[in-house]
C-alpha cells in the first residue's frame, strides 16, 4: 500500500493512459500466438494421419502378396516428433518394393499402388482407391477433420485412438457401415463439443476463485470447489462457479462497507468525536449513528445511511432533554463548528484514497437543528466562539 500512496498523481495518469494500450497489445499476441500454435498442430496432424494411413496400406499389402514384414508401434501420443514413425514407414515402404520386384513384374492396381506411396497422396483404405464412392469418402474426410479439431484443441489424445481404432474396425463392405460412420462422427463431434464446454465451465470457476482468493479471506469452501476442477460434470461446475461469484460480490461489498465504516470511524475519533462499540452496532443495524464530543455534549451529529454506506446525510442534532439551554446563535455556532470539521474529516478521508462528493448542502441557519436523544454520560462545558464560516 505505501508503495502505491507513493506514486504521484502524474504517474497514475500516465499508468491509466498506458494499461488499456498494453491490454489491446497482449491480446493482439495472444491472437497471434493461438493462430501458430493451431496451424503447427495442424500441419503435426496431417502428417502423423499421413504416416498411420500409409502404414495401414503397407500392411495390407504385404499380407496380400504373403510377405513376412516386422510390426511397427505406432504412436500413442501425437507429437511434433514422428521422425521416428516416419522413418519406420519409409523402410517398411523399401523392404516393399525389394520383395515385389523380387516376386516379379507389378500389376497395374500395384502399379497404382507405388505411384501413390511414392507421391505421398495417402488415403484411408486401399479399397477406396478402386471405387468410386464420394458419399464414403466424404464422410471419411470428415471424421478426419473432427479428430483433428480434437487434436488441435488438446482433446483428451487417449479418445483420439479410441476414435481410431473405433473406425479402423468397421467393415466397410457391411450394408450399415455408412450408417456406422456417421454414428461414429456424431459420437466425436459430440464429445469434442462436451469438451469444449467442460473446459470454458472450467475456466470459469478457476477465474471465479482466484478472485475469492484475492481477498485474502479463509474460505475453506474455496478447496471444496476447486476439486470440481478434475471433475467432468458441467452442472456442478456451472453451479459452483455461480455460487462463488456470488460469494465474491457479497464479500467484496461487505469489505467495502467495513473500509469505510472504518475510515469514517477513524476520521470522526481524530476529529474530537467518540464512537463506541455499541454505537458501531446500531449503526451496522439501524443505518443511524449518533456522535458528539466530550466537551460538548448537548449538540451531536448525525449520519444517516444505506447497509453499503454509498450515500451518507450529516446534520447537526441537539440533546431533546435540554433544550432549554439551547439558543438560536449557539446552535448557528454549533452548525459553524461542524463545517470546520467536515473539512478536517473530509481531509482525512482523501489521505485514506476516499472521497467524498457533496450532493446538497444547506446553508447555515436555514434548516432547524433536530432533537434527539443524546447519551448525558458528558457534561455541559463552555464553548469557544469560532469564527463564522458557511458550508
Amino acid at each position: 500500500m505505501a508503495h502505491y500512496q507513493a506514486i504521484s498523481a502524474d504517474d497514475y495518469e500516465k499508468i491509466e493512459r498506458e494499461i488499456p494500450n498494453q491490454i489491446k497489445y497482449l491480446e493482439a499476441e495472444k491472437t497471434k500466438l493461438v493462430k501458430k500454435v493451431t496451424k503447427e498442430k495442424t500441419s503435426t496432424w496431417n502428417h502423423y494421419r499421413q504416416l498411420k494411413s500409409t502404414h495401414g496400406e503397407l500392411q495390407k499389402l504385404f499380407q496380400e502378396k504373403n510377405i513376412p514384414f516386422e510390426a511397427i508401434d505406432e504412436p500413442k501420443l501425437i507429437t511434433k516428433d514422428v521422425v521416428q514413425f516416419g522413418q519406420q514407414i519409409d523402410a517398411l515402404y523399401d523392404q516393399l518394393k525389394v520383395a515385389l520386384h523380387q516376386q516379379g513384374s507389378l500389376t497395374p492396381e500395384q502399379k497404382e499402388i507405388q505411384e501413390r506411396l511414392s507421391a505421398g497422396a495417402s488415403l484411408l483404405s486401399v479399397e477406396a482407391w478402386s471405387k468410386d464412392i464420394p458419399k464414403e469418402l466424404n464422410r471419411q474426410q470428415k471424421f478426419e477433420q473432427t479428430l483433428k479439431e480434437l487434436y488441435v484443441d488438446d482433446v483428451s489424445q487417449d479418445k483420439i485412438q479410441e476414435f481410431l481404432q473405433k473406425a479402423n474396425e468397421l467393415n466397410q463392405s457391411d450394408a450399415h457401415y455408412t450408417m456406422q460412420l456417421d454414428s461414429l462422427i456424431l459420437e466425436a463431434a459430440t464429445f469434442h463439443k462436451e469438451q469444449l464446454e467442460l473446459r470454458t465451465v472450467k475456466q470459469e470457476l478457476s477465474e471465479a476463485l482466484q478472485q475469492l482468493k484475492g481477498l485474502n479471506q479463509e474460505l475453506t469452501v474455496i478447496i471444496k470447489w476447486e476439486s470440481l476442477l478434475t471433475s467432468d460434470n458441467t452442472e456442478n461446475i456451472e453451479e459452483a462457479t455461480k455460487k462463488a461469484k456470488q460469494l465474491y460480490e457479497q464479500l467484496s461489498e461487505t469489505i467495502i462497507v467495513e473500509t469505510r465504516r472504518a475510515a469514517i470511524k477513524k476520521a470522526l475519533t481524530k476529529a474530537g468525536y467518540e464512537v463506541n462499540d455499541s454505537m458501531e452496532t446500531a449503526w451496522v443495524e439501524n443505518g443511524r449513528l449518533v456522535v458528539k464530543k466530550a466537551e460538548n455534549s448537548l449538540y451531536g451529529v448525525e449520519f444517516m445511511s444505506p447497509k453499503n454506506l454509498s450515500r451518507i446525510q450529516a446534520r447537526v442534532v441537539a440533546d431533546e432533554d435540554r433544550s432549554q439551554e439551547r439558543s438560536q446563535s449557539l446552535d448557528k455556532h454549533q452548525e459553524e463548528i461542524w463545517c470546520d470539521d467536515f473539512t478536517e474529516i473530509r481531509e482525512i478521508l482523501e489521505s485514506e484514497d476516499l472521497s467524498i462528493r457533496i450532493e446538497k448542502a444547506h446553508a447555515i441557519g436555514t434548516i432547524p437543528i433536530k432533537e434527539v436523544k443524546l447519551d448525558n454520560r458528558f457534561f455541559r462545558q463552555s464553548q469557544s466562539i469560532k469564527k463564522k464560516k458557511t458550508l
